[in-house]
């Protein structure tokens, strides 16, 4: 066979009257894949309702992307696709279309993902998500809001020691069109997105690391023009990979004018008169630098001042030289964030996003990128005082806790390894300027919408004059953990409500302050954020949504990435939050009922011998043995029915760069 769909497939951008389907065909040589033509399908039961050829050529990577249009589409309607080329068959896809804007739609439900870096773990959210599709009855669609890959090579994030996952193509950081395309093609061999994929349709938006870290409109942090070339060149090979293994729809024909990048900007999606779902871009179109202020900048400013006090107990710091000297950086990094020529989405998509506002339905979803919320450094030592209110033993542990981490030579527990150290010189010192900046209120992340406050007043002021029949939510990621916290107006009004996912495998905070309990590390952030609802900063996973005309559901659902799932259900509700419509308040929920591993193994294919036949061919036999044979053989056929995701979690160690894509 000349050719292979090793793949899979994917849907995307669902529109009442469209769809986009991707799939990517493997050559077995360049001269079969000159005359390589695709056949697709889609079904609606067993009628096909439509169908095209298509010729994957060298120039998309032999990638296939259909954007399908049709008055014959229905809303709601389950139909399936696949792609077909001289006798190769691809895996089966599904989709469903929402209604027409206006149109009757009583409730949607959809998953939220981002920051899947590969070497972290396995990709047991999507596994999961689909498993819940299979159960529940579908997913209407999955949001992807940014590092849907990394470009990191397989020696920085995560290094050796940290990497559960190895094998990384290529395995240096991405720069040329060829590396991006075999970093995508690498992902798609993995059964667990293969699966997801194949399930519903994929709306998406980039962070990131889709091009490199902590970029911005000309430039990005994890990028180095005397070693890896012009910029410019290595965005455009980014997102011309991104669009070429996506299932997007892109602004731009590229193949009518090849100068130009493929861009996909902001857009809109509309489900009957339920929700308008805007997905916003805030990196590569209208982002100003953030490399005038970093972490890095800041934290050493922090450092310098405590260096000259480490004598001093924190619990001394106030009210002293330490806050005094600390609060100059405060004030100097306070007219940095709030400057008003700081942007991230830029003039004209802001005012496209005043236009769309003005026109929504009953929920106005935005999808985007990062945290919108404001969140300072988590305050250790207000969390203790909380703590002393509630349970006094708690927060006496907490206090101990604190005392031994800004001591040296003191023991202390690392939640991650399970294991006791003590406390070294750097681990102290770094943690004594966190405990710093928490206390005093420095803001330290720069990247997010926290260093570009005015644009976020900006954004803001445009959510509150969402018409009063409409209530906005913002979904985000990007910090690879979990928070629900409310949006307010310059005015203190709250005008939305902010849901942001934690990442699929990229760690949070635990891996950052390991020594920390993740229950004091959510009690710090509550401390400091007082719009703040809920957090987690210790486990991957997703964000699920079912939204009625009357409330917004939703379920934030870890899962285990240090082991593969088999595409079994395997994860657990950490929490669940209901918004009402018309109101601007998260409130407790219940989590709903999660599948059982028997509900979604009664799903899998079974190849197995029926029971009646193992009886007669026991009956029948002359030897026990016989029957025992047999009986093995069932259970093998059983067990085969996983081994091709369980082969596929790593690529054979003997597939070269060709094979991989």
């Amino acid at each position: 066979m000349p050719w292979r769909f090793l793949h899979g497939v994917a849907s995307g951008d669902p529109l009442p009257d469209a769809i986009v389907l991707w799939t990517r065909v493997t050559p077995n040589g360049t001269s079969a894949a000159r005359a390589l033509v695709v056949r697709w399908q889609i079904w609606e039961g067993d009628l096909e309702r439509s169908d095209g050829l298509e010729a994957p050529l060298l120039q998309h990577d032999f990638t296939v992307k259909v954007d399908v249009h049709s008055r014959l589409f229905r809303p709601g309607v389950a139909y399936t696709y696949s792609f077909t080329s001289d006798g190769a068959t691809s895996p089966w896809g599904t989709f469903r279309l929402p209604p027409k804007r206006g149109v009757a739609l009583k409730h949607l439900d959809y998953a939220i993902f981002s920051c899947a870096n590969r070497g972290f773990g396995n990709f047991a959210a999507y596994s999961d998500a689909e498993a819940v599709d299979r159960v529940a009855g579908g997913l209407d669609f999955w949001l992807h809001l940014g590092d849907f890959i990394y470009e990191y090579g397989q020696q920085k994030y995560p290094s050796p020691a940290k990497t559960r996952v190895p094998g990384l193509e290529p395995a240096h950081d991405l720069v040329s069109l060829a590396d991006y395309r075999l970093r995508h093609a690498f992902y798609r061999l993995d059964p667990e997105l293969q699966r997801l994929s194949a399930a519903a349709p994929m709306i998406s938006i980039w962070d990131d690391h889709e091009v490199a870290n902590d970029d911005w409109m000309h430039g990005a942090e994890n990028h180095h023009e005397a070693q890896q070339g012009a910029y410019e060149a290595r965005k455009r090979a980014a997102i011309q990979a991104y669009h070429e293994w996506l299932p997007t729809r892109p602004d731009v024909d590229v193949d009518s004018n090849r100068s130009a990048v493929p861009w996909m900007r902001w857009r809109r999606f509309d489900f009957g008169d339920l929700a308008t779902l805007l997905m916003l871009e805030t990196r590569l179109v209208g982002r100003t630098t953030q490399a005038e202020m970093t972490w890095a900048s800041v934290h050493e400013d922090i450092r310098k001042i405590l260096d000259g006090f480490l004598g001093i107990s924190p619990y001394a710091w106030p009210g002293g030289e330490i806050e005094f000297e600390i609060s100059k950086i405060r004030k100097k990094v306070e007219e940095h964030r709030t400057k008003k020529d700081k942007y991230m989405l830029g003039k004209e998509q802001l005012t496209w996003i005043e236009e769309q506002v003005a026109s929504t339905s009953k929920w106005l979803l935005l999808g985007q990128a990062q945290v919108v919320q404001e969140l300072l450094p988590p305050n250790f030592f207000q969390a203790i005082l909380d703590q002393q209110k509630k349970d006094a033993k708690i927060a006496q542990y907490w206090k101990t806790l604190l005392h031994n981490l800004t001591k040296l030579g003191f023991v202390y527990h690392d939640f991650q390894a399970k294991k006791n150290f003590t406390t070294t010189p750097e681990m102290r010192n770094d943690f004594l300027v966190d405990l710093a900046a928490g206390r005093f209120g420095v803001q330290i992340n720069f990247d997010g919408w926290t260093g570009y406050v005015a644009e976020r007043e900006r954004l803001i002021h445009l959510l509150s004059s969402t018409p009063a029949s409409a209530s906005a939510v913002v979904y985000g990621g990007d910090s690879h953990n979990a928070w629900a916290g409310h949006l307010k107006h310059s005015d203190g009004r709250a005008v939305a409500v902010d849901f942001d996912g934690m990442a699929v495998t990229s760690p949070g905070m635990e891996g950052i302050r390991p020594f920390v309990p993740p229950e004091f590390e959510a009690a710090a952030w509550y401390a400091a954020n007082p719009d703040l609802v809920w957090a987690d900063t210790s486990k991957r996973g997703f964000m699920l949504v079912h939204l009625s005309h009357q409330t917004q559901h939703l379920e934030y659902i870890a899962v285990d990435v240090a082991t593969p799932s088999r595409g079994l259900a395997t994860s657990e509700c950490l929490a669940a939050f209901d918004v009402q419509h018309g109101e601007v308040k998260i409130q407790p929920s219940a989590c709903s009922r999660r599948p059982k591993l028997a509900d979604v193994a009664a799903l899998e294919p079974q190849a197995m011998v029926p029971i009646w036949s193992l009886l007669v061919a026991c009956c029948l036999g002359t030897l026990l043995g016989g029957c025992f044979c047999r009986l093995k053989q069932r259970w093998s056929g059983t067990k085969r029915s996983y081994e091709h995701c369980e082969a596929a979690e790593v690529p054979p160690c003997n597939l070269g760069a060709t094979e991989l894509r």
